[in-house]
């Protein structure tokens, strides 16, 4: 517990906090796009994996190999968010609806949104707890330790690499679906149902989950860190009772009934 308030509290917190505030200047010299807000969630997460990188005393394979995964997963959502939302000029819905009765008094939107940057910033910092854990966990990566807990670890991290691929190639499907609607291939009421999205509503955030629970699963070598799971279980809640209604109740209110039959034959999050 000690060394979660010297590292966790004192080191990674503020730094999480530091990046959103600096995400937010960026925000405001940058025009006010609100998509920012998603790109700072991304590399936060990697703020936090570098912090615990830094400070860990794990062998030396074993950190490097954690930080690159950290770094794919971060970088790869990081960079499509800010290519397809923030250089592409993507005004999302979602902010508009929540900014909404601010728009009159910029003072009060400003300060909302620096709000929403911060509240962010506390969400990563538990949802990144894994990593605190992870980079505690001292694989030797030698044959005569392959044994017990350090299978599943192994299998955990091997299982990253592949649902980050999915993840990425859900939200590559998504936007050539898309683009194809702005050019008029694709009639503007269908719903994206090929592809990882025929069975699922939100592949993307499922293999999301995938892979923070894998993250989790790879630090457990004792009873407390099976504290890690509080991260990935914060995350679900957060995509289960906040980002996800919110998105579904925008596709309603534009969609209607079609959507509505939409979400009674399709699942969730679970891709089968």
């Amino acid at each position: 517990m000690v060394y979660f308030v010297d590292v966790a509290l004192i080191w990674a917190l503020p730094a999480i906090l530091i990046n959103k505030l600096i995400f937010y200047l960026v925000y405001k010299i940058g025009g006010n796009h609100e998509c920012i807000v998603d790109v700072a969630y991304s590399i936060s997460h990697l703020v936090a994996g570098v912090v615990y990188f830094i400070f860990s005393t794990i062998s030396t394979p074993a950190k490097i190999i954690n930080i690159l995964l950290v770094a794919l997963w971060s970088l790869r959502l990081g960079g499509f968010l800010c290519v397809t939302r923030v250089l592409a000029g993507f005004k999302d819905e979602r902010y508009d609806n929540i900014f909404s009765e601010y728009n009159a008094d910029k003072f009060k939107k400003d300060v909302m949104v620096f709000v929403q940057f911060m509240f962010q910033g506390l969400i990563v910092f538990v949802t990144s707890i894994p990593l605190y854990f992870l980079f505690l966990n001292d694989l030797t990566w030698q044959s005569d330790n392959f044994k017990g807990l350090n299978v599943m670890n192994y299998i955990a991290l091997s299982i990253i690499p592949f649902s980050i691929f999915l993840e990425a190639t859900a939200d590559l499907q998504l936007e050539k679906f898309k683009k194809q609607k702005q050019q008029g291939l694709i009639a503007r009421e269908d719903l994206m149902e090929t592809g990882l999205w025929r069975k699922s509503r939100h592949p993307n955030l499922f293999f999301d989950l995938v892979t923070w629970f894998c993250f989790a699963l790879a630090a457990i070598n004792d009873a407390i860190s099976l504290c890690a799971f509080i991260g990935p279980i914060a995350l679900f809640c957060v995509m289960e009772f906040l980002t996800t209604p919110l998105t579904e109740a925008h596709m309603k209110k534009k969609r209607g009934d079609i959507y509505a039959q939409y979400v009674a034959r399709t699942n969730k999050y679970l891709v089968m």
